[in-house]
């Protein structure tokens, strides 16, 4: 009686999946020691806008961090079955936030010289290169993948019709055929910037077959164990988060109008495969930050690719703001404190944004447990909070 419901929900969830973007405590710092971490009142405001009637997010958070010193604001649940509370110690599911782990990853082999950002596609995965799929056409760099202007279709628009259960699991060369087997978006890459998860799937074939290791495997030899993540994985199979979680709920009403809580749906048990490099990362508000913090200040890469990284952006027209560029894995963020960098992430019923200032001093982890699934659109209030709490400052 529930596979029916299940079935139709799934087909929905590709149309909203990434963004075009141990238990931790609340006060958990960036060193995974306990911080000064205290509610602050303005990032309580923000929050409780969020969740406030008739906004359909149960929960929601924002994790400010300047310096050492901790400040939050959090309110609505994380379960709405149990009624737990929305803390920032939480795992979650971070979407897109995972393309800077997997540009990291692919710059350090830059800085190994084993390989190099106008390395193509064409010389590094042959076998990929077919008459018929859309790598026929101009080589397309490393460095296109990774800002976005390949021009190749994003596999996520082509995974409606496909789906037949959320437990359903996608290998990654199915994913990249979806990719491939569509028209470029623009035939000259690199002329302009079009969001598409297919260029991190394949960088993460591009990462194994140089390693010899998966993609997993380098992220927590290379991320997770250097910066002590302890909180953050990168599962490609089952669906079940380990460890204290927020639920993810999602708006499944255009297509189960009758199902209860239709606007407030269930959807946390989403196999992360249909994400893999571009979005499959579950982690915690504190090692986002601490990931972002070692990396802007140069403890993951050198200083010139890190550079790269930030500076050699492309214009993000089209997208939503306040991005307003893109460079090697990092969004640009413009708000009235200045520029920001980091990532947003989206997956079925989780939102999330991280912005930080250019030393990592100053950050910014926002998070809501509700995302639609077929309405494209963003909670204002939520939309609002990010920026406004990224720009408040410690009283």
């Amino acid at each position: 009686m529930m596979r029916r419901p299940t079935r139709l929900l799934s087909l929905a969830l590709a149309l909203a999946f990434l963004l075009s973007p141990g238990m931790a405590t609340a006060g958990q710092a960036g060193d995974g020691r306990a911080s000064d971490s205290r509610r602050d009142p303005a990032l309580q405001a923000l929050v409780d806008l969020v969740v406030a009637a008739p906004n359909p997010n149960p929960g929601a958070f924002l994790l400010a961090r300047d310096g050492s010193r901790d400040r939050f604001g959090a309110a609505g649940v994380a379960d709405r079955s149990t009624g737990t509370p929305m803390r920032p110690g939480l795992k979650f599911r971070a979407g897109s936030i995972t393309k800077t782990f997997t540009a990291t990853v692919v710059l350090q082999l830059v800085a190994e010289r084993r390989l190099r950002l106008d390395d193509t596609v064409h010389t590094l995965l042959p076998d990929q290169v077919r008459a018929d799929n859309a790598l026929s056409g101009a080589p397309i760099t490393v460095r296109q993948l990774l800002n976005h202007t390949s021009g190749l279709y994003d596999y996520i628009d082509g995974l409606f019709p496909r789906f037949r259960a959320l437990d359903q699991y996608w290998p990654r060369d199915q994913l990249i055929g979806i990719g491939l087997a569509q028209p470029r978006y623009f035939p000259v890459p690199g002329t302009r910037f079009r969001y598409s998860n297919t260029n991190y799937l394949l960088l993460d074939l591009i990462v194994e077959r140089i390693t010899d290791r998966d993609l997993r495997t380098n992220l927590e030899r290379r991320v997770f164990a250097p910066l002590k993540l302890r909180d953050t994985a990168y599962p490609l199979a089952g669906t079940a988060i380990d460890g204290a979680h927020a639920h993810g709920y999602a708006d499944v009403s255009p297509l189960l109008p009758d199902a209860p809580d239709a606007t407030r749906f269930d959807v946390t048990a989403i196999s992360p495969s249909e994400a893999g490099a571009s979005g499959a990362l579950v982690t915690t508000a504190a090692d986002v930050a601490r990931f972002y913090r070692y990396l802007l200040q140069g403890r993951l890469l050198p200083p010139e690719l890190l550079r790269q990284m930030l500076s050699d952006t492309v214009p993000t027209t089209g997208s939503a703001p306040p991005a307003v560029g893109y460079g090697l894995g990092v969004y640009v963020y413009a708000t009235d404190c200045g520029l920001a960098y980091g990532h947003g992430g989206s997956a079925p019923g989780y939102l999330t944004f991280a912005l930080n200032s250019r030393d990592g001093r100053h950050q910014l982890v926002a998070h809501t447990n509700w995302n639609p699934l077929v309405d494209a659109g963003v909670d204002e209030d939520f939309w609002d909070a990010f920026p406004q709490g990224y720009c408040s400052r410690p009283r």
